[in-house]
């Protein structure tokens, strides 16, 4: 490597700068001789590159193609199925919990909240799957940091946020979790928990470097969870959703697809054997779509346009 600073990039918010702190101090081990430093991108001018929801990691891949940083860390659920030209997914380095929970007032659950109360849940995967489960609740789009969040719940603005647990053991606020969701009621997104770290292609010297943080078991998962979406040609404003869990050399891979109100929706599950991750998501993702998911999803592109 060259003995210019390794710059390593993640998204221009508190959790982003989290993530990113925490692969700069595992990464010191294994740097010898050479310095790194944290480098946060601003996306919030960007615009999408078309009329669809843009996927929050973009900006970050597009910082590393363009070669601002050398490398992007970021949630695996932010990233498009297909990455940017000349980006490679080179480590998943953990996976924390990968479901989604509730922060109420007084310790209320899901099933105690009022007909009719305000949540925010800004992603169409959370809203599609309340909706079904509560038809009565009002759904809010508020896509600020969870501690504007935070402050609109405690202001009596929502009477609930939907966040994922993960975010919340990075960011240390597992003392405002009134619920945990099974999948039952909310699957979440591919690659909701895990973390990763993309490098440009050829980037030899600092494949080798990053490696040491992999993770094989969360590996397997996101590559079967990410094949599912790339499959479905899924983008950020689609409800699709899909968790990957491993049991000794079993892939077993949960999906749904649904559209904005929750009132379609086709989910199933997929086994296979441990090296055939993508195979998996592939095979599950053919299988929604002749179910009834191609019909869905084509009416989401419509209506996002």
């Amino acid at each position: 490597m060259s003995h210019a600073p390794l710059r390593i990039g993640f998204r221009a918010n508190r959790l982003g700068q989290t993530l990113g702190e925490r692969v700069l101090e595992r990464l010191q081990p294994y740097l010898g001789t050479a310095t790194a430093e944290l480098h946060p991108i601003d996306s919030s001018g960007e615009r999408a590159p078309d009329l669809r929801i843009g996927w929050p990691g973009s900006p970050l891949e597009r910082a590393l193609a363009k070669g601002t940083i050398d490398l992007a860390v970021q949630n695996a659920k932010d990233l498009a199925p297909d990455p940017e030209p000349g980006v490679f997914l080179a480590a998943v380095t953990e996976r924390l919990t990968p479901f989604d929970v509730l922060f109420a007032r007084d310790e209320t659950i899901m099933d105690e909240l009022p007909e009719g109360a305000v949540i925010s849940a800004h992603s169409p995967l959370r809203r599609a799957q309340l909706l079904r489960y509560r038809d009565d609740l009002k759904l809010v789009d508020f896509t600020g940091s969870l501690d504007e969040r935070i402050r609109m719940l405690d202001s009596g603005e929502v009477d609930g946020l939907i966040v994922s647990a993960a975010a919340v053991e990075h960011l240390g606020f597992q003392d405002r979790v009134t619920e945990i969701f099974t999948t039952e009621v909310l699957l979440p997104a591919a690659g909701q928990g895990a973390s990763v770290i993309q490098i440009r292609q050829g980037s030899k010297d600092l494949l080798k470097l990053v490696k040491h943080l992999e993770n094989p078991i969360a590996r397997m998962e996101i590559e079967s969870e990410r094949a599912f979406a790339r499959e479905l040609k899924a983008d950020a404003s689609m409800a699709v959703g899909a968790l990957a869990s491993i049991d000794g050399q079993t892939v077993r891979l949960e999906g749904i697809v649904a559209d904005r109100d929750g009132r379609k929706v086709v989910r199933d599950v997929e086994e296979g054997e441990a090296g055939d991750e993508v195979g998996i998501g592939s095979r599950l993702a053919q299988r929604l779509l002749l179910e009834g998911a191609r019909r869905i999803l084509s009416g989401v592109g419509t209506a996002a346009r």
